[in-house]
């Protein structure tokens, strides 16, 4: 999974095409781990399975995110995005 301080294997920013549009989550965005979890659905609904390993860092970037907003205090909102998201 990446950080700030240490980019991991699919960095968006390294395999980023020159001038390629990119949306960035950030841990503290309480609708964070909702969305990757999504996107994470619709990738094994395509039948994604080349990105195994892509998906199974979507799942503990998604556990990892739900931790750090709950840690800051937004523990009801994690919970909301979680019961509210398109899933």
């Amino acid at each position: 999974m990446a950080t700030k301080n240490n980019p991991g294997k699919f960095d968006c920013y390294e395999n980023a095409h020159p001038d390629e549009p990119m949306f960035v989550l950030l841990g503290r965005d309480p609708c964070a781990a909702a969305v990757v979890e999504f996107w994470k659905r619709l990738r094994v609904a395509l039948g994604q399975s080349a990105a195994e390993a892509q998906i199974e860092e979507a799942t503990i970037c998604a556990g990892t995110m739900r931790e750090w907003a709950r840690g800051l205090g937004k523990a009801d909102q994690v919970a909301l995005a979680d019961v509210k998201g398109p899933f």
